[in-house]
């Protein structure tokens, strides 16, 4: 089951912590200790988190996929070799062969997907069945702010894009999926011509060919102004804003814009090979500039080689991570002032605010983050094993893990006037660090106060209210695969699958959507 809000939700405030825990916690900083919550309490579904069933599958069906919105849920079940899609348990046009890409419009009034039917695939939209057959599909987009939908297909090697049904525009070898921008005006994919990418914004041709793009980081800015992509030309990366290509590396971490959209920043690693040692060289590039070079700790060289073990720098898009690219994924502060971190030296990793460095630790595990108006930010460093909680460049709380050490920070929140901070810490063994595995030792870190350590795959949608009174997230992975929900310390049961937990507008009480086997339910805590 995929939410439909697929991002962190979050206002201005965070949950008021007692003064008793408040007290614990500054004695705590004081001893470089981690003050604990209290123990998260698994309390009875029947006295505190009230099930209601909202709908439920046909009988003798299993579950294959779902798409949870704030109003309405749709999912795809399979019965005797056959799939159909429901939409509040209303079947949405015929049987299949198979169903995929459930797409709900912004305002969840129109559903679309595609199926399949022996070798075709069709696109369906409020249940209705269109006529074009189709070999390959990708997904599909609706109009932000409008009433029109996009996606791309092809017909064998002949592929182009198609609005609300109608094919329009070039023909291509091969086409990505279209977005829209922001505001609804623009529309954009990429087509592959003799073997060369192109984009094409509002039916015109937009920059140089290109041997390759990133699928997840190409689009339009926040405002919509402005189109950038990712993109490879021979083996070189390289940001393209506005058609005009930016320094190449072997690597590039996503780009970031300032709010006012007028400037971008993204960093950018090269390797340089060696008997002993790989050197990699990071530098971040500013409004198509390249600033500052910065050495990584570097990998094995040639002699490694012969040994029988090599190291390779990872092309493409990437996460960067100082200690090792040299600098940090940049990002911006309310002002435009670019942020990132760099390696100064080994076990000498710092936060730079433009040309203000902060103090220097092993790694800077978290992004940093700013709040709205009061000019405070905050981020987590590595300092041997363990977590160190930073504000406005001074260390804070110390965290130590209780297994493997310090590994990430996923995510991180301030609260706008800065006295309220909550992040994931993350601690994870040789196969979460080898990218095979998801799976690690998670806790939530709240006002300096760490709160249960779970086994999971996942701490999402961390959420509080506007009094900052109360707090919830999702536990994903909790148990194999089931999930649960935190609420104030409390637990729910495990469910199979959980979505969109959220405070409600009133601020009474948690909402979420559980599923449990073949019933789906909407649960709720009061608070």
């Amino acid at each position: 089951m995929r939410a439909y809000d697929r991002y962190l939700r979050g206002t201005a405030g965070f949950r008021a912590v007692g003064v008793a825990l408040l007290c614990a916690a500054m004695a705590a900083r004081a001893q470089n200790v981690t003050p604990q919550l209290p123990a998260a309490q698994t309390v009875s579904a029947s006295t505190a988190f009230h099930e209601e069933v909202i709908a439920q599958m046909t009988p003798n069906s299993e579950y294959k996929d779902g798409l949870v919105g704030d109003n309405h849920i749709a999912w795809v079940e399979q019965r005797e070799g056959k799939r159909t899609v429901m939409l509040d348990g209303k079947q949405q046009g015929g049987t299949f062969d198979d169903a995929k890409e459930l797409t709900f419009s912004p305002d969840e009034t129109h559903l679309a997907f595609f199926a399949k039917r022996g070798p075709v695939w069709i696109v369906v939209t409020d249940g209705q069945e269109h006529p074009q057959r189709y070999a390959k599909f990708t997904s599909i987009t609706f109009q932000p702010k409008g009433n029109s939908y996009a996606s791309s297909a092809c017909q064998g090697k002949k592929c182009r894009l198609a609005v609300d049904g109608t094919e329009t525009g070039g023909e291509y070898e091969d086409i990505s999926f279209p977005q829209y921008s922001p505001d609804g005006k623009h529309l954009a994919f990429f087509g592959k011509r003799a073997r060369k990418w192109i984009a094409i914004v509002d039916g015109k041709e937009v920059g140089p060919e290109l041997d390759d793009f990133w699928g997840s980081s190409w689009g339009f800015t926040p405002d919509s102004s402005r189109f950038f992509a990712a993109a490879r030309i021979k083996n070189d990366w390289m940001y393209v804003v506005d058609g005009t290509p930016g320094p190449t590396f072997g690597v590039i971490s996503y780009i970031t814009f300032s709010r006012d959209g007028k400037h971008y920043a993204y960093g950018g690693t090269i390797a340089k090979g060696g008997f002993t040692k790989q050197k990699t060289i990071g530098s971040i590039v500013l409004d198509g500039q390249a600033m500052g070079s910065y050495e990584g700790r570097g990998m094995g060289g040639t002699l490694k080689a012969l040994g029988g073990t090599t190291e390779s720098l990872a092309t493409g898009v990437r996460d960067l991570t100082p200690d090792f690219h040299g600098v940090s994924t940049p990002g911006f502060s309310p002002e435009g002032t670019v942020v990132y971190a760099a390696r100064r030296d080994k076990g000498d990793v710092a936060v730079f605010v433009g040309d203000v460095a902060g103090a220097g630790f092993d790694e800077i595990l978290s992004p940093v983050v700013f709040s709205e108006t009061s000019g405070h930010f905050a981020y987590v460093a590595k300092r041997g094993n363990d977590f160190v909680a930073i504000r406005d460049n001074q260390p804070g709380t110390i965290f130590t893990p209780s297994k493997h050490g310090a590994t990430g920070v996923p995510w991180i929140l301030i609260a706008d006037d800065g006295n309220h901070l909550a992040f994931e810490t993350v601690s994870g063994g040789q196969l979460f660090k080898s990218g095979t595995t998801a799976r690690a030792l998670r806790s939530l870190v709240l006002d300096g106060i760490a709160g249960p350590e779970y086994d999971a795959l996942g701490l999402a949608r961390f959420d509080f209210d506007n009094g900052a009174q109360h707090y919830c997230y999702e536990v994903l992975g909790a148990m194999g695969r089931q999930d649960l929900v935190n609420v104030d310390g409390h637990e729910s049961r495990v469910y199979d699958e959980v979505s969109n937990a959220r405070i409600s507008v009133d601020g009474k009480s948690v909402v979420f959507v559980a599923r449990d086997g073949a019933r789906f339910l909407r649960v709720t805590y009061a608070l």
